[in-house]
């Protein structure tokens, strides 16, 4: 095997950009991510530099310019209007979407948001619905939005309806708003709303397909960025979806954009993310509805807009640990993050990560040489069907956050574990699905199979726990608390699901890698 390949473009090798898009310098590097920082918000880290690359090099050729140096003069002193910037933009930005992607989201819909406005509707309020889809992308999420509301309202007579679909990206937009898709993209929808809502191209638009007008009349398409002072919108939403897009933004950002997106909500108005995001850091502001659906609380007042960061109104518990902790010689921010079952969490930055345990079990592992550390929440140690959905099963929760941990520079061999939760709430004694023993066993004997110390830890006994896990120190602050109707509710599904686990097994194997 050749030590050397050559360039699979002669081309990109011409202006400086060998096929692994790793010819660029390390200020070029920070300086382009500095700028789509400070104009998109987006946080692009050191392991982006091939994407940047891969990204830029048809701007390059297309401007016949050598290298990325060439290419922020251009930006510097060329382009007084910010075209290329905004082309540079759009490039940059990351683009996934799919029709009634995150389906759940939309049943919410159905089943909880439009009731809830015709009950108020036939008490005198009005009959008007305004739902945000930010991030729209090329457009399928505001379609599928329409659609929906047109699938529960029939006719709209009588109603003031709007949806209003926003990006950065310009080139999306357009397409959006063209509504036109490659066939292949509506395939997995069910043949009856294919038929309503779509019209299928022929002769030269063989293979593509439109969305219907009527659909197309509910949405208006709008460039919002984010990091604008101030936002053109004159309205108050009952839902704003703005799926999968705070992951690309680093915890400052967050701080800003979110209680900014809570002051466009109506009161009781729903915020709607993607499936690996949550806000529990805002739990004054918004009450999580399950599914990545938080609720505005009734009665915060923010004014649209609002800018104004939480973590200066937030009140902090007893137990918690303070927001500043000694890192080495250093006084350092920690970041607040609260997961509950079937979540995880793992950081760079120091992070107190929080939450409740029943019966349930967390495991806190963390490198401290590179001061990187998580915590898993799991429910039942089963090997189970809905593996895929989230990290509720105890090898699919260590898997994830080991692997996390991993992908944020922290070496495995060099993992340590704290573990804690598995307690008896039900005080069973002989029960076969004695859910805290089962939970205990498992995470006892993965991290033996493992390799990986466990450096401390409070595993069964009877009582609840509210557990703070520390990120960069590896400290974990645990204290007793009191059951409540919410632990006692999940202990009992807890208790079905393991009976029903042992009475109809899976077929699945575990394996401990």
């Amino acid at each position: 095997m050749p030590t050397m390949a050559m360039p699979l473009n002669p081309l990109l090798h011409s202006i400086g950009l060998n096929d692994e898009g790793q010819n660029i310098s390390d200020r070029d590097f920070n300086a382009i991510r500095t700028m789509i920082y400070q104009e998109a918000g987006i946080s692009l880290s050191d392991g982006k530099r091939a994407l940047v690359c891969s990204r830029l090099a048809k701007r390059l050729r297309h401007l016949n310019l050598r290298n990325h140096a060439e290419y922020l003069d251009y930006l510097a002193t060329r382009d007084p209007e910010g075209a290329e910037r905004q082309v540079m933009i759009n490039c940059l930005t990351t683009n996934k979407t799919d029709f009634f992607r995150e389906a759940h989201h939309f049943t919410f819909l159905r089943e909880h948001v439009f009731p809830r406005i015709e009950r108020a509707a036939a008490q005198g309020g009005p009959r008007r619905l305004r739902i945000w889809s930010a991030a729209c992308s090329t457009g399928e999420e505001p379609y599928s939005v329409a659609m929906t509301i047109l699938e529960h309202f029939g006719s709209l007579r009588g109603w003031d309806v709007q949806v209003l679909a926003s990006d950065i990206n310009t080139e999306v937009l357009q397409k959006a708003a063209e509504g036109v898709y490659a066939s292949e993209r509506i395939d997995g929808l069910e043949d009856r709303i294919q038929r309503k809502y779509f019209l299928r191209g022929t002769g030269l638009r063989a293979g593509f397909c439109q969305v219907r007008p009527e659909v197309r009349r509910l949405v208006a398409f709008r460039q919002i960025n984010f990091m604008d002072q101030s936002w053109p919108l004159r309205t108050r939403f009952d839902v704003i979806f703005c799926r999968n897009v705070i992951i690309y933004f680093d915890a400052p950002t967050q701080e800003q954009l979110l209680p900014r997106l809570v002051g466009q909500l109506t009161d009781n108005g729903y915020l709607i993310l993607g499936h690996s995001e949550n806000l529990y850091w805002l739990a004054d502001l918004l009450a999580p509805l399950g599914n990545t659906v938080y609720q505005r609380r009734s009665g915060i007042r923010l004014p649209m807009g609002d800018d104004s960061k939480p973590a200066a109104t937030r009140q902090r518990t007893a137990e918690a640990p303070d927001p500043v902790h000694e890192c080495g010689n250093a006084l350092v921010k920690t970041w607040r993050r609260e997961i509950i079952a079937g979540e995880f969490f793992a950081a760079r930055q120091p992070t107190v990560i929080s939450t409740i345990l029943g019966s349930c079990v967390a495991a806190c592992l963390f490198d401290p040489a590179a001061r990187i550390g998580g915590l898993n929440h799991f429910m039942l140690p089963f090997h189970a069907s809905d593996l895929a959905v989230s990290a509720r099963y105890g090898v699919h929760a260590m898997e994830l956050l080991i692997n996390e941990i991993m992908k944020l520079g922290g070496d495995r061999r060099r993992l340590r574990a704290k573990v804690f939760g598995g307690a008896n709430v039900f005080r069973f004694t002989d029960s076969p699905w004695n859910v805290g023993r089962c939970n205990v066993e498992f995470v006892r004997k993965f991290l033996e199979s493992e390799n990986i110390p466990v450096l401390a830890e409070r595993l069964g006994g009877e009582e609840p726990l509210r557990v703070h896990f520390v990120t960069a120190t590896g400290k974990a602050f645990v204290k007793a608390i009191a059951s409540s109707k919410s632990i006692i509710e999940r202990e009992q599904f807890l208790d079905r699901r393991a009976s029903e686990q042992l009475n109809h097994p899976s077929h699945d194997q575990i394996t401990l890698f």
